[in-house]
Order: structure tokens, then sequence, then C-alpha cells
């Protein structure tokens, strides 16, 4: 839920609201990693749901995300951070609401709070992967295998 919640975000929010950033490279990149990630990932999870267990498709799926969700979740802040002065030029979704009320959302300071709970959510996932690959794959420890 969180995963497409996030997508759903930077792709219509930050990317498909700000024309100056769709024709940017990192988008490619960041839609070239998200594919990646999700072919390896849902092959390994249907094969496993009947029962198939690959070995090279299960180290595949454990080890790759090891690099590749921290570069797309560098790529994603590298595209929320050139949206960032389009936003604040063009002030593209930022409020500010009537008398009784008094108060402003000003946009680049809402996605700029996303940068911060991103890269902490980074550090809680990069977390859960290494304990889920230890648990499919074992440590890896050359020295404890031969002992």
């Amino acid at each position: 839920f969180f995963q497409i919640t996030e997508r759903i975000i930077v792709l219509f929010v930050v990317i498909n609201s700000q024309e100056e950033v769709q024709g940017k490279y990192v988008v490619c990149v960041l839609f070239f990693l998200w594919n990646l990630l999700d072919v390896v990932r849902y092959t390994y999870n249907m094969l496993s749901r009947m029962g198939i267990y690959y070995l090279p498709l299960t180290w595949l799926n454990f080890s790759l995300c090891i690099p590749l969700y921290p570069l797309s979740v560098l790529a994603k802040a590298y595209a929320i951070c050139v949206s960032l002065r389009y936003f604040e030029s063009f002030g593209t979704y930022s409020i500010k609401l009537p008398f009784p009320f008094t108060f402003s959302i000003y946009f680049p300071y809402v996605l700029k709070m996303y940068l911060l709970v991103l890269f902490i959510g980074m550090c809680f996932i990069i977390q859960n992967i290494f304990s889920e690959r230890k648990a499919h794959l074992g440590t890896g420890n050359i020295k404890n295998k031969r002992s």
C-alpha cells in the first residue's frame, strides 16, 4: 500500500504536474529501477506461491534490492529536488486559506518534509531487506559454514 501510494505521489504529483521535469534523465532512470525491481520481485513471488523455488531467482530477489532500492530512493529524491524550483516559481499546489483560518500550505515545504520521511523510511526498509535476506539465504559467512 505504501509503495503504491509513494509511487503515485512521485509519478502524478511531482513528475506529471511539471512538464519541465518529465524530460529529465532521472525520470527514465527511476522508471527503469522501479521496473527492474518489480520484474524480479513479482516473478519470485509468483513462482513461490506456486511452490517453485529457483535458487538463482531467490538470490536475485533478495540481493538485487539491496543496491537498487537505495538507488531508486536517490532517484526519487533527485527528481523531487529538480522539481522543487518549478513548484517554487509556479506555486503549484500551494494553498492559501481564507480569513478565518489564515493558514497557507507551501507545497515545496511539504516536499522537503517528504524527502526527510523518504530517507528515514529507506533506513527501516533496508534493515528489513537485510533481515529477510538473512532469513531466506542465511548469513553468507563462509567461516561458519566450514566449522
